[in-house]
């Protein structure tokens, strides 16, 4: 049967993989900048080309890299466009995927294992939020320059004559390169600089660039098996340089000038949680099950399937000891970085940052690779690259039935992995709804107060049953005026307050940005409502209106009544419907008395057979008056949209305009322009239907 060349077998995984990346999280390039992006980007404001490398007061870590690219973005763009922010998080995550695709590829040519190490990185369920979140970008960046180390040293470890296990095994020889020595040096030198520059950027990304050391170690190790029987000549190998240089850095960055960060020191410390939240990530596709099995105990789920996994390596290391290098790197990879989490951040900041498992999730994607690699055979001569035909089954055994539960096993962890990260950057783009809308319609300078603004949304059931899964908007440190103003193109006084008669419980958690006062001055300014709703599938922001005050208005009469309903001249109304959505606009002049605060406003829907289908009941702009304060002589904009009931095939034609008092339930009365009563005080508005689609 015919083989496909190794390059080739290489560059369609690289591919795959990455666009298996990226196509999962394209939707966040529709995001708005959120959460600590806003926070960044308030520092950033400070921070010059020259200050950028120095210790930040401003911020509780030294990481210089945070802020570089963001001025560079700056200069270039004149601001932070966010599909750009949001596309250069996706772009890396997409590298790294390929960059540990390919890391398996150079340490065991074996396809599958490249195949499930990319994809499982790209679909990690954990990574969501360090990638859907710029503020978060230190996560990827860090672990694609700690991916680009390894490849660097492999080269160096490669050009100097030695070469890997698997190479050797293939080849037959285990004689080295008789290439002269200077002609290797060289290159071997090249490649040491390399990674030593891509060490110095990983200082100035993170502090995990501390462990950069001990990874190295373990790549060498599979590089080098027969070095697992040599510890002297393990410790002489160049990765100790880097493991030292580390240990100094960590010594150092305790003196830095720097402040701590307030989220990591607010709590207590529990080590069990911290390493049961961390053993969850490593057996994710286990954990899974926990919401499904209500009546079990998560924890125990989480405890059984490490012990499924352990016993699973241990076999595996046990009968096929070519096995225990690479699950040496896949455990070594995610227990150094789960053991500096859990000794450093407590227990709620890690609970609540999945974000913070992003490097790590290198060594669990490797770990479950080389397990699903181990235990299954090879599929068919014929898939696997030249020179791998013969590739021995691990386990006894072997057949298309263990390779279909490969193709099983790792479908169901991408489905279930795919479902969840989908999930919750859904729930990004409903909880940043206000700010979509905004930039549909506010015009520049105009004001804005935001209702019931969400700030973070919790919407069960967990998936993984320890830790918390919610995404947020805003942090307590953050700003409704910094979401807005680095959202839109122009400046506008913002107000955040919370109304909670227009909250509701629901079956979810969220929480409100509640920072304001209500505003009740009126400047010569254009004054924006946005009311957010808690409904059972979620939360809804509409604009409900705006209050033109009178210094405001244009020097020019305005439009010809339509009807008067007491103090209040009704100027315009506009409606629509569209696919069963019934949109009105109603213009009222508050006339010299304002609006009293008992006032509502009565939209009804009517059929041909003079029917109603459906209504909007409220007050105007859905906001008791007392709260809007419209000064006299308000021009007030009041925005509806109905939805007709689901199974109603009536065509809505007629809309009826009235105004009553809701403490009463009296009606206005309602006359025409010329003074003649109106049936039953209401106006009668025919409905525009939706425009033919060109």
């Amino acid at each position: 049967m015919r083989h496909l060349p190794a390059k080739r077998y290489k560059f369609f995984i690289l591919l795959a993989v990455g666009v298996l990346a990226g196509w999962l999280y394209w939707p966040t390039l529709r995001l708005p900048l959120i959460y600590d992006t806003l926070l960044h980007i308030r520092i950033a404001g400070g921070l010059t080309f020259a200050t950028v490398w120095l210790p930040t007061e401003a911020f509780g870590f030294y990481r210089p890299m945070t802020f570089f690219p963001m001025l560079i973005i700056k200069g270039l763009f004149g601001g932070y466009p966010a599909w750009l922010l949001h596309g250069n998080n996706v772009v890396q995550h997409a590298v790294n995927a390929g960059l540990l695709a390919w890391l398996s590829w150079r340490l065991w040519p074996d396809w599958r294992r490249a195949v499930a190490a990319g994809t499982i990185f790209a679909t990690f369920p954990f990574a969501y939020q360090a990638v859907a979140v710029y503020g978060h970008n230190v996560h990827p960046a860090m672990a694609g320059l700690v991916l680009l180390g390894l490849h660097s040293y492999l080269t160096a470890l490669r050009t100097s004559g030695t070469q890997s296990y698997t190479e050797e095994a293939q080849r037959g020889t285990e004689e080295k390169s008789v290439q002269n020595a200077k002609s290797v040096d060289k290159p071997t030198f090249n490649w040491q600089l390399i990674t030593g520059l891509l060490f110095i950027l990983m200082v100035l990304t993170h502090e995990t660039a501390v462990l950069f050391g001990g990874f190295a170690a373990l790549v060498h190790i599979c590089a080098q098996p027969e070095l697992l029987t040599q510890p002297r000549q393990l410790l002489r190998q160049p990765w100790r340089w880097f493991l030292l240089a580390g240990v100094a850095y960590l010594v150092i960055y305790q003196f830095l000038p720097i402040s701590r960060a307030p989220q990591a020191a607010e709590v207590g410390l529990d080590l069990w949680l911290n390493g049961l939240y961390l053993l969850q990530a490593a057996v994710f596709p286990i954990a899974w099950f926990a919401h499904l099995l209500p009546n079990v105990s998560g924890q125990l789920i989480t405890v059984a399937g490490a012990g499924l996994v352990l016993a699973a390596a241990g076999w595996l290391a046990w009968r096929k000891p070519a096995w225990r290098a690479p699950l040496l790197l896949a455990g070594g990879w995610w227990g150094a970085t789960s053991l500096l989490l859990a000794i450093t951040l407590s227990t709620d900041y890690l609970l609540r940052g999945p974000r913070l498992l992003y490097l790590g999730s290198a060594g669990v994607a490797l770990l479950w690779a080389n397990l699903l690699a181990g235990v299954c055979p090879t599929l068919t001569p014929a898939l696997s690259p030249k020179g791998e035909a013969a590739n021995p089954l691990p386990l006894a055994g072997g057949g298309l039935g263990r390779g279909g539960i490969w193709i099983a096993t790792l479908t169901f962890i991408l489905g279930t992995s795919t479902q969840f990260v989908r999930t919750k950057l859904a729930e990004y783009a409903q909880l940043t709804q206000p700010v979509a809308i905004l930039q549909e319609t506010v015009s520049p300078e105009d004001e804005i107060v935001l209702i019931n603004l969400p700030q973070w949304l919790d919407v069960p059931p967990k998936t993984y049953a320890i830790g918390v899964e919610f995404v947020t908007m805003l942090g307590d440190y953050l700003f409704a005026e910094e979401l807005i103003n680095d959202n839109l193109p122009d400046q506008h006084p913002v107000w955040a307050v919370s109304v909670p008669e227009l909250q509701t419980s629901q079956p979810y958690a969220y929480g409100i940005q509640a920072q304001h006062e209500w505003p009740n001055t009126f400047a010569d300014r254009i004054r924006h409502y946005f009311v957010t709703s808690y409904l059972p599938d979620g939360p809804h922001t509409a604009h409900t209106g705006f209050i033109v005050p009178q210094q405001a208005q244009p020097p020019i009469p305005p439009p010809n009544p339509m009807a008067h309903f007491a103090d209040y001249l009704l100027t315009e109304a506009e409606t629509q419907a569209c696919n069963g959505r019934i949109a009105v606009r109603l213009r009222w002049l508050s006339g010299q008395v304002g609006v009293s605060e008992t006032t509502s406003v009565f939209v009804q829907v009517l059929g041909a057979d003079g029917r109603l289908l459906t209504q909007s009941d409220g007050p105007p702009l859905g906001i008791r008056p007392g709260l809007l304060n419209a000064p006299p002589d308000s021009l007030l904009v009041d925005l509806r949209q109905m939805t007709l009931p689901v199974g109603e095939t009536a065509v809505p034609t007629t809309v009826l305009i009235g105004v009553y008092d809701f403490a009463t339930g009296e009606r206005s009365p309602a006359t025409d322009p010329a003074g003649q009563s109106l049936p039953d005080n209401a106006l009668s508005v025919p409905i525009t239907p939706c425009p033919p689609t060109p």
